[in-house]
This record gives C-alpha cells, sequence and structure tokens, in this order.
C-alpha cells in the first residue's frame, strides 16, 4: 500500500521559505526519491516546514532511511533545515490531498485507547458530510497513523480552506453541537497547524 510521509522540519537561523535555494535543494531531493513531495510552510510558526511525501511501501522509506544514500540525498539539507519529527499514513496518491487550498490544516489528533476509539470514529462518521460541505471544493483525507509507538493511536486528518480563518470559524461553530463537540473528550492531545505550498508562494511572488 502506498504511503503518505508527512515530516517536519524547522528552518535554521537565517534561512527563509522563501529562499530559492531551499526550494531548490528540496526540489532536488524530491527529483532523486520520486516521491511527488509537496512543501508547505506553517502559518502559525513560519520557521516549520512539512514535506508531504508519496513513498510505495513504508519498508521502502524505512530502507533508505537506514542506507548509506540517505546521506548523499538528504546532506544538502543539513545547512537549511533540522529534523523534527516523521510519521506516515496510508495514501494512494499525493493528489488525494487538498493540496489545491490556500490553505492546507494538517492534525495529529492523539486518542485514548479502547472505547475512545470506537466513539471518535462514530462521531466523525456522523459529521464527514457537515466538513465535506465546510470545506468543499477542497479534499477532506483522515486516516490512521500506521508507524505510531506500541500501544498508542493517533489520527490524521488533512483539510483545505480558504484561509486560517474560515477554519477557526467553522470549529467555534461546530463546537455549538454537543455531540461534536465531545469528540475532543476521546484525545489525549491534539496538534493542529495550517500551512501554504511553498512552490506557489513563490510562483505568485514571480508573476
Amino acid at each position: 500500500m502506498p504511503m503518505l510521509e508527512v515530516c517536519r522540519l524547522r528552518l535554521k537561523d537565517g534561512v527563509s521559505a522563501s529562499d530559492d535555494a531551499l526550494l531548490k535543494t528540496l526540489s532536488t531531493v524530491r527529483s532523486v526519491l520520486k516521491t511527488n513531495s509537496r512543501f508547505y510552510n506553517c502559518i502559525e510558526d513560519p520557521s516549520l516546514v512539512y514535506i508531504l511525501g508519496i513513498w510505495p511501501t513504508l519498508e521502502a522509506h524505512k530502507a533508505f532511511l537506514a542506507s548509506p544514500e540517505k546521506e548523499k540525498v538528504l546532506g544538502s539539507q543539513e545547512d537549511q533545515l533540522d529534523f523534527q519529527w516523521i510519521l506516515h499514513m496510508e495514501l494512494d496518491d499525493i493528489s488525494s490531498l487538498p493540496l489545491d487550498a490556500p490553505v492546507m490544516a494538517i492534525a495529529r489528533l492523539f486518542l485514548k485507547g479502547g472505547q475512545h476509539i470506537e466513539e471518535y470514529d462514530r462521531i466523525v462518521n456522523k459529521h464527514r458530510a457537515t466538513l465535506a460541505d465546510a470545506t468543499e471544493p477542497y479534499n477532506v483525507v483522515e486516516g490512521w497513523r500506521n508507524d505510531s509507538e506500541p500501544g498508542k493511536r493517533e489520527a490524521l486528518m488533512f483539510t483545505g480552506w480558504a484561509s486560517m480563518e474560515a477554519h477557526k470559524a467553522f470549529t467555534a461553530k461546530m463546537r455549538e453541537d454537543e455531540d461534536y463537540a465531545s469528540v475532543r473528550n476521546n484525545y489525549e492531545g491534539m496538534e493542529v497547524r495550517h500551512a501554504r505550498d511553498m512552490e506557489r508562494i513563490a510562483k505568485t511572488s514571480q508573476e
């Protein structure tokens, strides 16, 4: 099964997400690895960069990370980026993500165990159409992280929005629905970030 890689990196001091040299480095790595990756810059914290790419399997990515090729391919990034974390989720193709949206929300939802997982599924399934209507015409993609620590469950959700404010307004409105709002009772924690496509921003600035 194809695997989505979500990798978060932090820009080193003096490096900007708009630097041509950074985008050149990232695109070169993409062409070598053939992951069809996309590069996103966090709105809340502009020093954060998200790389989203597709691998044939989780094993294929792990094999690369354990190989001598890793340093040859990724070494060019060391002067520009610091690694933070990486995770994986099954996904058929990178185009399934809401790549055409002006803003993508990337949510990591850390679930409590047992019945909390079933309750999370119930609430998400019940309100899926409402979320799809709110984000239209952009895709909603959700799934389970498949490389979590033993005993841990983490849900992932990617949604597209016209702006970060539009997402926040939707969330505030949905909190008025007691059933939807209760989904948070099933979380040990959550992390939601909003980001923009770095290559799209660079292209727009050149026009």
